[in-house]
């Protein structure tokens, strides 16, 4: 019988041993939400989900216990379901405001999550799941961790510098070199994010949300809409407003872009969010109007969407 030769070279050569026993390591990602929260297990080596993520109901309206019971149980069912033998620890997604440094919720006046202000979530879920394993957790902002998703195994994976923007009720975003947040210096806004930033009278979180889509489109049409994807269907119907509409969106977009890309020295920019379903309609405007100004980076849409902040979020046990 002979020998494959693969197999005889991994035998005979001692450093494919010895990569061959490395040992995988994993952690828990976890997606904080309005209305429910979403864990999985993450091989930190490659950024695969392992098993399925776990989607739990979350009362962003119940106090602190409610809440805190709730995401242990969710983080413990993704643990239980994966089959992995232990975690390096959990890594939370979380909205803001959130001090994501102590892990202390500073939420309030959002309509969610008021009643857990002040609630110190590091040592409470530490104090809840030592005993399974587990007492090394990291907060991010969900945003960021969307970047970070998407860098390590993503849309964005190989690429060195990367910048990611969700666009959807606001407009999130994160600044990653080389697999790692960039959250301070000349080259990004304070903590990476660009929703605050000036933009044609007002701010971008106005500039290029779901309010401005339906502001705008009632403003060409005299009609309302829900959301891009109401516009978006009537694009598909050959309604020249709403074609009006994305071309508009997608050339003011390029307009903010080009300079935020050019200052970081972006590889490649990875949109998300549920108006990027609708990058076919806008994305030849934008990429016209960033390759007018200079700007080369490379575009693409998320790949991973709604798992990219739960990979995101483990990549910070690394």
């Amino acid at each position: 019988m002979t020998q494959d030769k693969n197999e005889f070279f991994t035998q005979t050569n001692p450093l494919c041993r010895m990569e061959s026993n490395v040992k995988a390591r994993y952690a828990v990602g976890v997606d904080v939400g309005g209305s429910h929260s979403c864990s999985a297990v993450v091989d930190l080596g490659t950024g695969d989900i392992i098993g399925t993520p776990c989607v739990s109901p979350l009362d962003s309206g119940a106090g602190a216990l409610t809440v805190s019971t709730a995401l242990a149980d969710n983080i413990m069912q993704a643990v239980s379901g994966s089959g992995v033998p232990s975690v390096e620890g959990v890594g939370l997604a979380f909205p803001g405001p959130f001090d994501y440094r102590h892990g202390i919720s500073l939420i309030q006046g959002v309509g969610k999550y008021n009643r857990i202000y002040g609630l110190d979530v590091d040592m409470t879920l530490r104090s809840m799941l030592r005993s399974h394993g587990m007492d090394t957790f990291r907060f991010v902002n969900d945003a960021s961790a969307f970047a970070l998703g998407e860098s390590m195994a993503g849309a964005a994976k190989g690429a060195g510098r990367v910048v990611a923007m969700t666009l959807g009720t606001g407009v999130g975003s994160g600044f990653v070199a080389d697999n790692r947040l960039v959250e301070s210096g000349d080259t990004v806004p304070a903590h990476g994010w660009v929703y605050h930033l000036p933009f044609d009278g007002g701010i971008v979180d106005e500039a290029f949300s779901t309010r401005w889509v339906c502001r705008r489109y009632m403003e060409l049409s005299g009609e309302s809409v829900s959301g891009a994807k109401e516009v978006a269907d009537l694009c598909a119907e050959g309604r020249r407003e709403a074609v009006a509409l994305f071309e508009e969106y997608g050339r003011r977009l390029a307009r903010f872009a080009a300079p935020v890309l050019e200052r970081f020295g972006a590889d490649m920019l990875v949109l998300g969010g549920n108006i990027s379903r609708a990058y076919h309609l806008f994305g030849p405007y934008f990429e016209e109007g960033l390759s007018a100004a200079g700007c080369r980076t490379a575009v693409r849409t998320s790949s991973l969407m709604d798992r990219a902040a739960l990979v995101g979020a483990a990549s910070l046990l690394a």
